[in-house]
C-alpha cells in the first residue's frame, strides 16, 4: 500500500497502492535512449494506465494499445495486446542493427522537454541555441562513459550527481583554451575583468522566447495554481505592463544573481504555501495539500480580478493561520506552528495572535540556471557597446524582477536586478555613467 513508484501520489488514501500483482513492474529499458523513433507518448499511457510491466514493450512499438475515452491532455491506455512481429518501430528479429550508439537528441528531449521547459523556458533548435544550428547534439557537450555517466556542469539547484559536477567543457574550455579546434575565439573589445567577473552565459542568454513556471501557489486553495513568465514579465525588461511590437510575446529577460563569485543568468521560481515551523531547527515544513483542501477555509478576496481568490491580506492570512491550528480528518494537528510562506518572508502568529512578518530562507525564490539558448551575433548584450549595460536606460542593471505575485492589496511586487546583485545606490550611480 506504500509502494507508489509508479503512480501519482496517494493524497492521504492509505488504500491507494500500486497494483503489482496485476502488472508487474517496469523494468529498465536500454531502448529508452538507444533506439530511433521510440513511442515515448504511447509509454507514458501505458504507465498511466498502469501496466507497468508492459510500458517498454510498448515503447519499441511491439504492442495494440486501446486508449481510455476520457479526454486529457494525459491519456491512458485500457488495453494492451502485446505482438513481436510488428515492425513499424523495432524489428525484434534484427534489433541489433537499429540500436544507436549515440543517443540521438529527441530520445534526451523526451524526458528533459517538460521538466527544462517550466523551470527554464529552455528550447532545443536551430533557431534558439546556436550550438543546435551548428548541428551540435546533446551529447557532444554531455558526453556519457562506459558507465552511463554523463558529463555535466555545476548549477544552482542541481543535487543529483554532485561527484560529476564539471566534467563537461566550459565555454571557456571550447572558446578560450581551445579544447575544441573548430570554435570561434572570443575577442571582445571590453576589459578582461568582465570575463572574471560575469559568466558568458549572462550575455549570450540575453533573453528567452518561450513561456516557463513563476508562480507557484499551493496556498491560496489548496490546489497548485500556476502563474507563468508571460502573466507577470514581458518582453520589455523595464516595465513589465509594456509589450513591444515586432517581439515575440512571450519573450522574458532573466534574473541575474551571484553563484560562486560570478554573475549569472536564473530564471526564479516563487512557491506559496503553508507549513509547520519548527521552532528549534527553524525549518519550515510544508503541509500536506490535501489538508488544506479539506480545511475549512476563511474566505479570501479575488483582488487583482484574475477569476482566483489570493491569500494576500494581513486579515486573509491571520484567518487562515487560525483555521490551521485545528485538525485533520484523522485526528491529528494540522500544524503546530503554522505558517505561511510567501514573498521572501514568513508569516505566523506571534503571541498576541497578531500576524508577524519576517524574513526567512525558505521564503527566498528559487533560481534555476541557465546554460541553454546560447545565441551569438547583435543579440549578445555588449554586441552594441558599453552603453548596453552602463547607461541610464541599462535594461542589465535596471531590469525588472517579480518577488511577490500579489502584495496586500493583490499589486505585483517588484525589485530591479541591481538589488538582486546586492548593489547599493552609490555604486549603482557609478556603474551607470554615461560611457
Amino acid at each position: 500500500m506504500l509502494d507508489g513508484d509508479y503512480t501519482s501520489f496517494s493524497i492521504g488514501d492509505a488504500q491507494y497502492g500500486a497494483p503489482w500483482d496485476r502488472s508487474g513492474v517496469s523494468e529498465a529499458d536500454c531502448l529508452l535512449c538507444h533506439l530511433k523513433g521510440y513511442l515515448w507518448k504511447e509509454r507514458g499511457a501505458t504507465l498511466r494506465g498502469r501496466f507497468f510491466k508492459c510500458g517498454p514493450t510498448v515503447g519499441a512499438g511491439w504492442a495494440t494499445i486501446k486508449l481510455s475515452q476520457d479526454e486529457s491532455e494525459d491519456p491512458r491506455v485500457d488495453e494492451v495486446s502485446i505482438d513481436y512481429s510488428k515492425k513499424e518501430i523495432a524489428d525484434f528479429e534484427n534489433l541489433h542493427l537499429q540500436i544507436v550508439r549515440r543517443p540521438p537528441d529527441e530520445n534526451c528531449w523526451s524526458c528533459h522537454a517538460v521538466a527544462d521547459g517550466k523551470k527554464r523556458g529552455r528550447q532545443w533548435s536551430p533557431e534558439t541555441d546556436i550550438h543546435k544550428a551548428k548541428e551540435f547534439t546533446c551529447i557532444s557537450c554531455h558526453p556519457g562513459d562506459k558507465d552511463h555517466n554523463f558529463a555535466k556542469g555545476n548549477t544552482l539547484q542541481q543535487t543529483v550527481r554532485p561527484d560529476l559536477d564539471n566534467t563537461m567543457n566550459s565555454c571557456e574550455d571550447c572558446h578560450y583554451k581551445g579544447k575544441d579546434k573548430k570554435a570561434p575565439r572570443y575577442k571582445h573589445p571590453f576589459s578582461p575583468r568582465h570575463m572574471k567577473r560575469i559568466a558568458c552565459q549572462t550575455c549570450h542568454i540575453p533573453f528567452i522566447t518561450a513561456s516557463a513556471d513563476l508562480v507557484y501557489d499551493h496556498a491560496s486553495t489548496g490546489s497548485t495554481t500556476t502563474y507563468d513568465t508571460s502573466r507577470y514579465l514581458s518582453n520589455d525588461p523595464l516595465d513589465p505592463k509594456k509589450s513591444v511590437p515586432g517581439t515575440n510575446p512571450n519573450t522574458w529577460y532573466p534574473t541575474i544573481r551571484e553563484f560562486k563569485g560570478r554573475i549569472v543568468p536564473v530564471k526564479s521560481l516563487i512557491v506559496i504555501y503553508w507549513g509547520d515551523l519548527d521552532e528549534k531547527t527553524n525549518v519550515v515544513k510544508p503541509i500536506f495539500l490535501w489538508k488544506i483542501r479539506e480545511l475549512k477555509k476563511p474566505p479570501l478576496k479575488d483582488d487583482d480580478k484574475d477569476g482566483i481568490p489570493e491569500i494576500n491580506s494581513l486579515d486573509e492570512i491571520k484567518a487562515f493561520l487560525k483555521a490551521l491550528k485545528g485538525k485533520d480528518k484523522f485526528g491529528n494537528p494540522v500544524a503546530n506552528h503554522p505558517v505561511l510562506i510567501k514573498g521572501g518572508f514568513l508569516y505566523h502568529l506571534d503571541k498576541k495572535g497578531e500576524v508577524e512578518k519576517i524574513k526567512h530562507d525558505q521564503a527566498e525564490t528559487l533560481d534555476f540556471s541557465l546554460s541553454h539558448n546560447v545565441v551569438s551575433g547583435e543579440n549578445v548584450i555588449g554586441a552594441r557597446g558599453c552603453k548596453d549595460c552602463h547607461s541610464k536606460k541599462s535594461s542589465f542593471f535596471l531590469r525588472k524582477v517579480l518577488i511577490d505575485p500579489y502584495d496586500e492589496k493583490g499589486k505585483p511586487v517588484y525589485i530591479q536586478a541591481w538589488e538582486s546583485l546586492g548593489i547599493d545606490k552609490e555604486k549603482l550611480g557609478r556603474l551607470l555613467l554615461e560611457q
